[in-house]
């Protein structure tokens, strides 16, 4: 990597001179970077040329030459003041060049439809052939074959400079890249009026990393937004969207979303996968869903069993529906008094458990405990209840 030094004097100063009138000559190897570098007090831009044509977008102090040619540059200072041209600095190339740079092995999918130009190699004026030597050249359009192996050289210097080696590049189709999407529920029959968890996952199946992940996930009308949490990238809770920059290969990312289970309203929560980059190859694992079914169980906290007909028993709403429940009423001392499997909105306040202190077999008035395990599988609903006559 050389550095050739151009020196500039602004003409449009009374006091100015000409610019250095020398040339240089650089000979590098094919393939070579000069980094050219100009010199001017009181600069606020440059622009350069090659065999006196400007060169597009070359405007800084510091140019990386890549080319054979004739290097010069001017400069212009803030009030748009033009020096004198630069002095030459002619670049040349001479020897063999050397093979372009890549990966020996590279990784491409089959769905789309990948060619020659899709192999990614460092060089200039590449060409592709299907030998190590000789051979034919091969069109950039070139469909890549599995297992395929092609041989790329390059030419620096244009015509007459390519290399005599060439860089070996054999290519697998399998690498299509795989998204998959999974969602769960901590408690699927959780009560109206109380939270839930939802937990949003997503999986890079495959190697190849994918880029620019959009998933959709908005709460339906079921449930009210309480926080979320995403271990990478961000969500919009108003939208619904979770967006992740880059998921590297065999990579996953979770989302987190706390809500208020309501009474009424949708209770099946969608996640889908809305797009990538590249796209994902295999479309049915793009979708998870979750339905929650509010449970109805509601326990009512007093009753009162005084033969009058009314409030007698104590009672759970839907408790028919959970056939092999269990129900434990605790006093205050923590000792049981009363326990059922199955309960059936019967219970008039008597202990059925010995050794309980109670009137003819009824519990005295006051406030107890219970456990009730709907015997689903779901977690037991525990709270108080009191008893008066």
């Amino acid at each position: 990597m050389k550095i050739g030094k151009l020196i500039l004097i602004f003409l449009c100063f009374w006091q100015a001179a000409g610019a250095q009138e020398a040339g240089d000559i650089v000979v590098v190897l094919p393939g070579s970077t000069v980094h050219l570098r100009a010199a001017s007090e009181g600069a606020s831009r440059y622009q350069w040329f090659r065999d006196g044509d400007v060169l597009d977008g070359a405007t800084g102090a510091i140019y990386a030459a890549v080319q054979e040619g004739k290097y010069t540059v001017i400069s212009f200072n803030a009030e748009g003041c033009e020096s004198g041209i630069s002095n030459e600095i002619e670049i040349r190339f001479s020897g063999t060049s050397s093979a372009p740079a890549g990966e020996g092995i590279q990784y491409f999918c089959h769905f789309f439809d990948p060619v020659l130009a899709d192999i990614e190699v460092q060089g200039i004026n590449i060409t592709w052939y299907d030998a190590e030597e000789g051979g034919n050249v091969l069109p950039d359009t070139q469909p890549l074959e599995e297992g395929g192996t092609y041989y790329a050289s390059q030419a620096p210097g244009g015509p007459g400079t390519e290399s005599q080696e060439r860089l070996a590049v054999t290519v697998f189709l399998d690498q299509c890249p795989d998204l998959s999407v999974s969602k769960e529920v901590d408690n699927p029959e959780a009560p109206a009026d109380t939270p839930v968890v939802f937990s949003v996952r997503i999986n890079n199946e495959t190697s190849p990393e994918v880029k620019d992940i959009t998933i959709r996930d908005r709460l339906p009308s079921g449930f009210a937004y309480i926080s979320h949490n995403a271990d990478k990238g961000s969500y919009n809770a108003t939208s619904g969207i979770w967006e992740i920059p880059l998921l590297s290969g065999n990579e996953s990312a979770q989302l987190l979303v706390h809500a208020t289970v309501l009474p009424t309203g949708d209770h099946t929560n969608v996640a889908v996968l809305d797009a990538s980059d590249p796209s994902d190859t295999d479309i049915l694992n793009n979708r998870a869903e979750v339905t929650v079914i509010p449970s109805c169980l509601r326990v009512y906290n007093l009753f009162s069993p005084n033969g009058d007909g009314m409030n007698d028993t104590f009672r759970i709403d839907c408790i028919e529906n959970y056939p092999k429940n269990k129900l434990e009423v605790y006093n205050r001392y923590g000792h049981i008094v009363f326990r059922q499997k199955g309960y059936d909105n019967t219970w008039k306040g008597a202990s059925n458990v010995k050794n309980t202190i109670s009137r003819n077999g009824m519990l005295p008035v006051g406030t107890y405990y219970y456990v009730l395990d709907p015997g689903d599988g779901s977690k037991p609903v525990s709270g108080w209840l009191y008893i008066m006559r």
